[in-house]
């Protein structure tokens, strides 16, 4: 159960890196009136975070030679 609490932490952390920037971008276009200025720069930040982030999940996992179930700390 710790495990998979500990996975589920892991990957609502990564989605909100990927998606959070971009719906905080939206939400400052609405409110400033702009024509998706901030949601564009918002989700072309945050998709490559994220997607860093899993590489990095991913390749401490390899370099560690760690085979456990469970995501490395940050």
């Amino acid at each position: 159960m710790v495990v998979a609490l500990t996975w589920v932490s892991t990957i609502t952390t990564v989605s909100v890196a990927m998606v959070g920037p971009g719906l905080l971008g939206i939400w400052l276009d609405r409110y400033l009136g702009t024509r998706a200025i901030f949601g564009l720069l918002g989700f072309a930040i945050g998709l490559p975070y994220g997607i860093w982030y899993l590489i990095r999940l991913t390749g401490t996992k390899r370099q560690r030679g760690d085979h456990s179930d469970r995501p490395p700390r940050t």
